[in-house]
């Protein structure tokens, strides 16, 4: 199989969720009509962020209570 026009679609999504790009990004560079149409397609592909975010969440507690 030689490479077809889904198969660079499917290329660009994933280069620009590896680059860090939010659902909505790719949802508006698809072209699909929502973001869960999105996540239903490439959502294995999205990291899992959650101590990322857990740490977010920390350093912000901190900040308040040093307010």
């Amino acid at each position: 199989m030689g490479l077809t026009p889904h198969k660079l679609r499917h290329t660009a999504a994933s280069l620009a969720i590896a680059a860090g790009a939010d659902v909505k990004v790719v949802q508006a560079m698809l072209g699909h009509a929502t973001a869960t149409m999105t996540l239903d397609r490439y959502g294995h592909l999205f990291p899992d962020r959650l101590d990322e975010v857990a740490e977010a969440m920390d350093a912000a507690r901190s900040r308040v209570l040093a307010a």
